[in-house]
């Protein structure tokens, strides 16, 4: 009887550890997902004419190490669902220019519960990285 009494409780509690960690995951993959794509976009020079293909290739870059599969498994994370912004190339008072990308995708909890009205979120990280080239 104890037993029946206490099983939803701990079943939340092991469903809410495992959201966490769903959302720790997503978390530090939409950062790594901007840093890489800050990243080429820092290494890349581009210029005038050819801008789109350097916006273009970021956002690859970006959606590749995000949503890519490696090893033959299936992706983790579904491309359609990533917003990559177009990259801003900023110059700061010194006159060094940077790179600046901003990657959002949703997170849907597990389980949705009337008294956390966080259902969906979305997670949005913005990487800025000093352009090298230009």
């Amino acid at each position: 009887m104890e037993f029946a009494i206490i099983l939803p409780l701990l079943i939340t509690i092991v469903l809410g550890c495992v959201d966490f960690g769903r959302f720790a995951y997503t978390y530090i993959a939409v950062t790594n997902a901007a840093r890489v794509g800050a990243g080429f976009g820092s290494v890349h020079s581009f210029t005038p004419t050819t801008n789109a293909n350097w916006v273009a290739a970021i956002q690859q870059a970006t959606r590749d190490e995000l949503c890519g599969s490696s090893a033959g498994n299936p992706p983790l994370f579904d491309a359609s669902k990533v917003t990559i912004a177009t990259p801003v190339v900023t110059t700061d008072s010194g006159g060094q220019k940077r790179v600046r990308l901003t990657v959002s995708y949703p997170f849907e909890m597990l389980i949705q519960t009337p008294f956390l009205p966080i259902d969906n979120m979305v997670i949005t990280r913005t990487v800025e990285m000093r352009l090298l080239h230009h």
